[in-house]
C-alpha cells in the first residue's frame, strides 16, 4: 500500500459531486486520465478509455485505486479519491492541470466546466468582447457564448467546445497574461462591412478594441449592435489612421484596429 504524506487540492478543485457508475461528463474523463497516468506505478490498475462514462471499468479502477492508497474502498470517487487521483498523477507528471481527455461542451457540468468558466472571466480583463459568465460549473448558453468569442479572436475553429486545441491556447493566452506578454488576437474578417444595423460577434469584437484605444475614442457599450455611437467611434479611428471616413468597418479599417488594439497590450 503507498500513500503520501500531503494530499493537496487538486487541479481543478473537486466539484462537490461524488462520480459513480453512471455519472458522465469530463469529471469523468479527468479522472480516467489520471488514472492511466498513474498505471506505471501501479500498473495492477486497468487500462482505461477515457470516454466520460463511469462504467464497471471505471468503478473497478477507482476500487482498486482506493485500496492501493489507503482510501476507503467504494469504487466512488468522493473529495478524498479525486484529490489523491490528482496527487497521485502530479507526482509522476508534475503539479498543474491538464486537459480531460474528452471534448468539454454545452449540456455538461463539473468540476472542469467551472475551470473553464474561472479561465474565461479572467480573460475577458484583458480580452472584454468576453462576457461575465457564472463560475457555477454549469455549461450552458452563457458559457458557449463566451467560449465562441475567445476561440474566434485566437485563431481556433468557434465552435464553443473545449477540444485539445482550445484547452492549450486558453492556457498559453493565460500564461500570457501572467507572464505580462499578452498574446495578440487574431480575429478573421467576417467577409462583410460591418455599419450601422450590424450586430453579432465581430461588432462586439471592434467595440472592444475601440474602447481599449482611449484617447479622443470614447468607450462604447460592447453589446453587439453597431449604433450611432459605434459608428461615430469607427470614424473617429478612421481619421486618426489615415482611413476612409464613413463609420464603417471593411478589410482595411478591421486590420487596422485589431493592429491598434494589439499595440495596446
Amino acid at each position: 500500500m503507498a500513500t503520501i504524506d500531503v494530499i493537496a487540492a487538486a487541479l481543478p478543485p473537486y466539484y462537490g459531486t461524488a462520480l459513480r457508475s453512471g455519472s458522465s461528463g469530463p469529471d469523468v474523463a479527468q479522472l480516467q486520465t489520471w488514472l492511466n497516468g498513474v498505471r506505471s506505478r501501479w500498473p495492477q490498475l486497468p487500462s482505461l478509455t477515457v470516454d466520460g462514462r463511469y462504467g464497471s471499468a471505471t468503478a473497478r479502477a477507482v476500487a482498486e485505486f482506493q485500496t492501493l492508497t489507503g482510501l476507503s474502498v467504494d469504487g466512488v470517487a468522493g473529495a478524498n479519491t479525486w484529490n489523491m487521483a490528482y496527487n497521485q498523477y502530479a507526482a509522476l507528471h508534475g503539479a498543474g492541470e491538464i486537459y480531460p481527455g474528452m471534448v468539454t461542451r454545452q449540456g455538461t457540468r463539473g468540476a472542469v466546466v467551472k475551470s473553464l468558466q474561472q479561465k474565461l472571466n479572467l480573460l475577458r480583463q484583458l480580452y472584454p468582447a468576453i462576457q461575465p459568465i457564472s463560475n457555477d460549473g454549469i455549461f450552458g448558453s452563457g458559457t458557449a457564448e463566451a467560449l465562441r468569442r475567445f476561440q474566434a479572436q485566437f485563431g481556433l475553429s468557434a465552435d464553443a467546445a473545449m477540444g485539445p486545441a482550445t484547452y492549450e491556447k486558453l492556457r498559453d493566452v493565460i500564461v500570457g497574461i501572467g507572464s505580462r506578454q499578452p498574446v495578440h488576437v487574431d480575429p478573421r474578417y467576417p467577409g462583410y462591412v460591418l455599419q450601422r444595423g450590424s450586430s453579432g460577434d465581430p461588432v462586439r469584437f471592434v467595440q472592444s478594441y475601440l474602447s481599449a484605444l482611449g484617447g479622443s475614442i470614447p468607450k462604447l457599450t460592447i453589446d453587439g449592435k453597431f449604433g450611432a455611437a459605434t459608428q461615430n467611434a469607427v470614424s473617429v479611428f478612421q481619421a486618426q489612421h489615415g482611413l476612409k471616413v464613413d463609420g464603417k468597418v471593411g478589410p482595411a479599417t478591421w486590420s487596422a484596429l485589431v493592429d491598434a488594439f494589439n499595440a495596446t497590450l
